[in-house]
């Protein structure tokens, strides 16, 4: 059964737009589920995330074919996106970061997903990942055994699009887990050897759209 984890900015009134960072995980829907079943006995029981570096670029100019961008960042972080339990499947948002930003088409969001040092933060959750080498780790079952998979990959990524950004507007980044550990023919993350191929899946498991409604799905669809 696939599923989502959205990333929320969210704009509200303001001089410009106030952005802030909020994230949900699962469908639109509220649920009571406490893991995200995938289509291959694998279920996922909770996934950390260590991301910083959050920016906006949008155009420089209004003038038609001015390929041009302008950097806006968001918040340095890093944040870490915790999600367990019922969180993995309610589609309740909850803020993690926020930052004044103007208002505009924005071509291209950009983050790292990152692997702390213990000096960056006090927060015991990202202390957490840090003694565990980690920017990202799933924990959950495969075939009812329990595992947990962790990868210390710290890279940059960025996702394209035309986003028109006002005040009350939101944008909403998904990352999909459901093919982090392949299909049909599945990927164990319990095997060293495919752990290159799950990094993989997960660095194209992002996406971004348009949703004024927060509702967790693309306003143009």
């Amino acid at each position: 059964m696939k599923k989502l984890i959205p990333l929320v900015l969210m704009a509200a009134a303001c001089s410009g737009s106030n952005l802030s960072l909020s994230v949900r995980a699962g469908s639109s829907a509220a649920s009571s589920a406490s893991s995200l079943t995938l289509s291959n006995g694998i279920a996922v029981s909770r996934i950390r995330i260590v991301v910083r570096d959050i920016k906006l670029e949008r155009a420089r100019s209004a003038d038609a074919g001015n390929d041009e961008l302008e950097e806006h960042e968001m918040q340095a972080g890093p944040f870490l996106v915790d999600l367990s339990g019922t969180t993995l499947d309610s589609g309740a948002p909850a803020q993690l970061a926020a930052a004044s930003l103007p208002a505009g088409t924005y071509r291209e969001i950009k983050f790292k997903i990152h692997r702390p040092e213990s000096s960056e933060s006090s927060d015991a959750g990202i202390q957490a990942m840090a003694t565990a080498g980690a920017s990202i780790v799933a924990d959950g079952t495969i075939d009812g055994a329990a595992f947990s998979f962790s990868t210390p990959m710290d890279v940059e990524q960025e996702v394209e699009g035309s986003f028109d950004l006002a005040s009350g507007s939101n944008l909403t980044l998904n990352v999909d887990p459901s093919g982090w550990f392949g299909g049909s023919v599945r990927l164990d993350p319990r095997d060293a050897s495919v752990r290159g191929q799950i990094e993989s899946n997960i660095q194209h498991s992002f996406k971004a759209f348009k949703d004024d409604n927060h509702d967790g799905h693309d306003d143009g669809d």
